[in-house]
């Protein structure tokens, strides 16, 4: 048995999108709702998403796409919120779409029962298989480092806590970036100007930064 990729690579590589496994592996998400999600992903940052319109595009029925909204709401890769006029009223209902739960200000992720549950500190779960966590003073990658510096000249603490898994995703995409030929310095310059322009209700998580690298770079 095989699997046969579209080439991705040279000058004129085909449309695609980097979604990250954690999401596509997770299975507390149905098959249907990691599909939806995926789907989503293609589109761009600020894409407003309508049932209406997904329907369109999907052989799906609309109670099927709700209970995949709620699935993924459930587990913190939706955010849905009321946005209200001066009076209070309802206006319109809209969407955050989040590849990771990690990516979620701490204020906004709901609280399930036994899933994993991401806050803006930390990670706490039943499965003991997701609490080990790394030591900063360990990790000898200076694009790492200098994130984790600045990080912490901007919100005056340490970087939320780290697991193992996360890590290796993050040193993966560093190395990445390297491979691209990155610098210490590019990274450090645009790791500043990411934090100087960083709104208050960012978390600063290194995981979301490096979500947009590969525009912030111009690479991949």
């Amino acid at each position: 048995m095989a699997t046969h990729r579209v080439i991705k690579t040279g000058r004129h590589p085909p449309p695609f999108t980097r979604i990250v496994n954690e999401a596509l592996q997770d299975a507390r998400l149905s098959f249907k709702t990691r599909g939806l999600l995926a789907y989503m992903l293609t589109k761009p940052d600020h894409f407003r998403f309508y049932l209406d319109e997904l329907m369109k595009h999907t052989t799906e029925k609309k109670d099927s796409i709700r209970s995949g909204m709620k699935e993924l709401e459930q587990f913190g890769y939706v955010h849905r919120y009321a946005v209200k006029n001066e009076r209070g009223k309802i206006m319109s209902w809209e969407l955050d779409i989040y590849e990771s739960p990690s990516l979620r200000p701490e204020s906004g992720f709901p609280v399930v029962e036994n899933p994993t549950l991401v806050t803006n500190d930390n990670i706490l779960t039943n499965d003991k298989r997701f609490n080990k966590y790394i030591d900063f003073k360990t990790i000898q990658n200076h694009f790492f480092q200098t994130y984790l510096k600045h990080f912490a000249l901007k919100k005056n603490k340490q970087h939320m806590r780290i697991t193992q898994e996360q890590y290796q995703s993050i040193s993966e995409r560093i190395e990445e970036l390297q491979s691209f030929g990155v610098t210490a310095d590019e990274w450090e310059a645009e790791v500043r100007d990411h934090f100087e322009n960083l709104p208050k209700s960012n978390n600063g998580n290194i995981i979301a930064f490096l979500h947009t690298a590969p525009r912030r770079f111009d690479v991949g």
